[in-house]
C-alpha cells in the first residue's frame, strides 16, 4: 500500500490572487478608452502547493482511492461549453492517472443539499452523499459554498478546496472575449496539482503520473491572465504552398491531414496543445494583411481608379503582377479621394454591422510592387527618419529593384489618422486596427496617432542581436506613441525553411516580461511551425509565459526536463542549454546589412561534426541513465530525430555553400548528391513516423530551390524506389493503455 506521501513545491499560496483586469462588456479592450490594468499578477502557478495526502487527513479532498472513484463531478444543470469540455478532460485524466472513472452529474441530481462549515451534505445519501465533490464551472452550488467569479477578468479561474469539495471554475460565458476559464482551471489543476505535463503534441509529449489514490488540500487560487489576447498561430492547416512540397516528398494532401491527426492523438480527452496551455482570448480588433478593403473593392478600385495606387520609381502606377486575384496591390497613401472613399466604405461597414466595434486599416504587406513614390507621398516621409531598404517594381524588366530610402511610418500614420478622423466623426467609439511593420516598423517622427488607433507591432526577432536590440527599442517608442498596442512578432518564423535546432528561451523570457509589463494588451505570434524536436522548448516556454509573464525561465526549463526525461534529465538539460549557446553564437554575428538574408542566416553553421558528437553524447548519457523508463527513452529518441536532422542539414548546407564559392569536383558532387538523396529519405521517414519532430513539409517548400546550385532537383529513381519500400513503423509504446497502476508495496 502507499504510505502517506507529500510533494511540496514551495510555500502555499493560500489566498494569494493575481490582480484581475477590469471587465468592460465582452473584451479586455474598451471601445472608447484603454482599460486600466493593475500590475501583472506576481503569482507563479508553478509554485502552487500540491500534495497527495491519503487517509487520515480530514481536510483532504479525495478524488480517487485505491483505483476507485471517491468523488463525483458536479456541474450546473445547463453548464457552459467550457465546463462541458473541462468535465471530459478532467474525468479522462483522472482515469488515466488512477483507473477511477468519475461520474459527472448535473447539480439538480444531488437532491437536497445542505452546507455547514464549508462541507456539502447531500441527501438522499449515496455515492455523492458520503463521498467528496468536484464542483466544475459556475453553478448554484458553487455560489452557495462561497465561490463566484467576482473580481476575475476575462479567462480568469478559481481553484479552491473545502472540507469535502474541490472547486474548479472560470469566467466562461460571462466574459465572451475569453470564454474558456473553466477549462483553463482544469488544465492548471492537472499540471500544478497532479503533475501532468504536455510537452509537445501527441501522446509521447504527454506526461501523466500514475497513482491509485488522488487527494488534494490547501488550494486557494484566484487568477486572471494579464494579457487579454494570447495567440501563437498554429500552422495546422493545408496551405497552397504545401501542395508542391508534398508532391516533392511523394505525399498527398490526405497524407498530410492523416499524419497531423494521428500525430496529435492522446489517450485522454485533451484540448489541442495551445488550448491546454491556456492560449486564448481576443481583443476584438479587426486586423489582417490587406483587410482595409474587401477583395471585390480592391478589384473595383483597380479598374475604376488606377490613380489611387502606388507609383513606382519608373513613374507607372500599374500594379503589374499584383493585379491578379489574390495579389497585393499598393495604395497611394496621400490621395485625398482615396481616403474619402475608404472612409465611406468603413462607415457603410459599420452601418451594416451595428454591433461591430472596430475596423481594419491594414494594407498589404510583401508583394512585388513597392510603396508609392509619388511626390505627395514622399513629402509625408521625414528625411530624418530611420534609413531603410525599400523596393519598387520595374515594369520594363518585370523585376523588383531595391533602393535606399527612409522609414515611411509617418506616411502610414497620416493615412490612418485621415481615415480615423472621418469615421470617428460619426462613430466616435470605434477602434481602428493598424500595423507597425516592415519599412514602417520604426516609430513615427512627426505624426501623432489618433487615440482610437490600435497598433499591432510586428517587430523583434533573434536573427541577430541588433534585430533584438532595435525591436525592443521600437516597442518602447511605440508604447509612448500609441494609446493601444499589442505584439504580433514573427520571431518564431526564424529558421522555418531549415528546421534545425534553435533555442532562445532566456532572451524570450526576458523580452516577453519587458513587453508584457510595458503597455501590451495581447499577442499574436506568427507562427508555431511544428519543429518540436528542434524548437519545441521555445514553444513550451512561450506558452507558459503567456499565462504568467513573471514565471522563472530557469525553473520552467528544469521542470520541462525533469518531467519529461526521467533519471537522465540533467543530460537533456545540458543538451538543450548547449543548443541555446550555439543559437546565441549565430545571433552574435555581425553581418553586412546589404548581404544579410533572414531566410538564410547561417543557422546550420554551428553543427560541425565535433559539435554534433558532443550533443549525441548528452543524449546517449540521458538514455543510459533512463534504464527501463520507456517513456523517457521515447522522448529522448524524439529529440534525437532533431539532432539527426541538424547533422544532415549541416552537411548539405556545407556543400551548398562550397558550390557557391567554386565548382565542385566530381567526387564532391557525387557525395553531395548521395547526401541530398539521404536527406530526402529522412524527410519522408520523419513525415510518417515522427510527424511533429520537424516540419519537413515547410522545409521542403522553403529550401528545395537552394540546392539547384548542386545540380540537384530531386532524388534519383533508385532512391525513389527505395522510398516505395519504406513502411511506417509504429511509435514505441511507453506503457499499456489499458493497464491500471498498481499499488506500491
Amino acid at each position: 500500500m502507499f504510505g502517506e506521501i507529500e510533494f511540496p513545491v514551495s510555500a502555499p499560496t493560500r489566498g494569494d490572487r493575481g490582480d484581475s483586469l477590469e471587465v468592460e462588456e465582452t473584451t479586455a479592450l474598451g471601445a472608447g478608452k484603454l482599460l486600466a490594468r493593475k500590475e501583472l499578477a506576481a503569482l507563479a502557478l508553478l509554485s502552487l502547493l500540491f500534495a497527495w495526502p491519503l487517509a487520515g487527513r480530514a481536510s483532504a479532498v479525495t478524488i480517487a482511492r485505491e483505483g476507485q472513484p471517491a468523488a463525483v463531478i458536479v456541474m450546473a444543470d445547463k453548464p457552459s461549453p467550457a465546463a462541458r469540455e473541462a468535465a471530459s478532460v478532467l474525468a479522462d485524466h483522472v482515469f488515466q492517472i488512477s483507473g477511477a472513472r468519475l461520474e459527472v452529474l448535473g447539480e439538480g441530481k444531488l437532491g437536497n443539499v445542505e452546507i455547514a462549515n464549508g462541507r456539502i451534505n447531500a441527501s438522499p445519501s449515496g455515492m455523492w452523499g458520503n463521498g467528496d465533490f468536484v464542483l466544475l464551472g459556475q453553478s448554484h452550488l458553487a455560489r452557495r459554498i462561497g465561490v463566484s467569479i467576482e473580481g476575475l477578468g476575462p479567462g480568469g479561474i478559481v481553484i479552491r478546496t473545502f472540507p469535502n469539495a474541490l472547486v474548479l471554475l472560470g469566467t466562461d460565458d460571462a466574459t465572451p472575449s475569453d470564454p474558456s476559464g473553466t477549462l483553463y482551471a482544469v488544465t492548471t489543476f492537472l499540471e500544478d496539482a497532479l503533475g501532468v505535463r504536455y510537452l509537445w503534441p501527441g501522446e509521447s509529449g504527454k506526461v501523466v503520473p500514475r497513482m491509485q489514490t488522488i487527494a488534494v488540500s490547501g488550494l486557494d487560487i484566484g487568477f486572471s491572465p494579464a494579457l487579454g489576447q494570447r495567440i501563437i498561430r498554429w500552422e495546422d492547416y493545408y496551405a497552397p504552398r504545401h501542395g508542391p512540397a508534398l508532391e516533392r516528398l511523394g505525399f498527398t494532401e490526405e497524407d498530410f491531414a492523416r499524419a497531423r491527426s494521428e500525430g496529435s492523438k492522446t489517450r485522454a480527452t485533451t484540448p489541442n496543445w495551445m488550448k491546454w496551455h491556456r492560449m486564448g482570448g481576443t481583443l476584438n480588433v479587426r486586423m489582417g494583411d490587406g483587410t482595409i478593403l474587401p477583395r471585390e473593392t480592391w478589384l473595383k478600385f483597380l479598374e475604376e481608379h488606377p490613380e489611387w495606387f502606388a507609383m513606382q520609381l519608373d513613374g507607372s502606377r500599374d500594379q503589374g503582377p499584383e493585379k491578379r486575384p489574390g495579389g497585393r496591390p499598393r495604395l497611394c497613401k496621400s490621395n485625398r479621394e482615396l481616403i474619402e472613399a475608404i472612409a465611406r466604405e468603413k462607415i457603410e461597414e459599420l452601418r451594416r454591422n451595428p454591433d461591430q466595434r472596430s475596423v481594419s486599416l491594414c494594407t498589404h504587406d510583401g508583394g512585388a510592387v513597392g510603396m508609392c513614390m509619388c511626390p505627395d507621398c514622399k513629402t509625408l516621409d521625414p528625411p530624418e527618419g530611420r534609413p531603410t531598404k525599400n523596393w519598387s517594381y520595374d515594369h520594363a524588366t518585370g523585376r523588383t529593384v531595391w533602393f535606399d530610402y527612409v522609414s515611411i511610418t509617418d506616411r502610414m500614420v497620416h493615412f490612418y489618422n485621415s481615415i480615423a478622423e472621418k469615421v470617428a466623426a460619426e462613430y466616435p467609439d470605434v477602434l481602428f486596427g493598424g500595423s507597425a511593420y516592415s519599412v514602417y516598423q520604426a516609430p513615427p517622427v512627426r505624426e501623432r496617432l489618433h487615440p482610437n488607433i490600435v497598433i499591432r507591432f510586428v517587430g523583434l526577432g533573434y536573427y541577430t542581436d541588433e534585430h533584438r536590440r532595435r525591436g525592443l527599442a521600437d516597442w518602447d517608442a511605440w508604447a509612448r506613441a500609441a494609446s493601444r498596442l499589442y505584439w504580433r512578432p514573427g520571431l518564431l518564423e526564424w529558421n522555418r525553411r531549415k528546421g534545425t535546432p534553435l533555442i532562445y528561451v532566456h532572451k524570450l523570457a526576458e523580452d516577453f516580461r519587458h513587453i508584457a509589463h510595458n503597455r501590451c494588451l495581447g499577442t499574436d505570434f506568427d507562427s508555431c511551425h511544428h519543429n518540436w524536436a528542434t524548437n519545441g522548448l521555445n514553444y513550451y516556454v512561450l506558452a507558459k509565459l503567456h499565462w504568467n509573464p513573471d514565471l522563472d525561465v530557469d525553473a520552467l526549463v528544469e521542470d520541462y526536463c525533469r518531467s519529461g526525461f526521467g533519471p537522465g534529465w540533467r543530460h537533456v538539460h545540458r543538451y538543450l542549454m548547449r543548443i541555446e549557446d550555439l543559437t546565441d553564437q549565430v545571433s552574435a554575428r555581425e553581418w553586412d546589412k546589404d548581404k544579410f538574408d533572414a531566410r538564410d542566416a547561417g543557422e546550420t553553421d554551428p553543427y560541425t561534426p565535433e559539435v554534433v558528437a558532443e550533443l549525441r553524447g548528452y543524449l546517449d548519457a540521458a538514455e543510459a541513465d533512463s534504464g527501463d523508463d520507456l517513456a523517457a527513452r521515447r522522448r529522448i529518441g524524439f529529440l534525437r530525430v532533431g539532432l539527426d536532422w541538424a547533422d544532415i542539414q549541416a552537411q548539405t548546407y556545407r556543400f551548398r555553400d562550397l558550390a557557391r564559392e567554386r565548382k565542385l569536383t566530381p567526387e564532391e558532387w557525387a557525395e553531395a548528391t548521395k547526401l541530398l538523396d539521404r536527406r530526402w529519405l529522412m524527410m519522408r521517414r520523419i513525415f510518417q513516423e515522427e510527424h511533429f519532430a520537424v516540419n519537413v513539409t515547410t522545409v521542403t517548400w522553403g529550401d528545395w530551390a537552394w540546392f539547384r546550385v548542386l545540380g540537384w532537383t530531386g532524388p534519383s529513381e533508385e532512391t525513389r524506389r527505395a522510398a516505395s519500400g519504406q513502411s511506417r513503423k509504429p511509435a514505441l509504446e511507453t506503457e499499456d493503455p489499458d493497464k491500471v497502476p498498481e499499488a506500491a508495496d
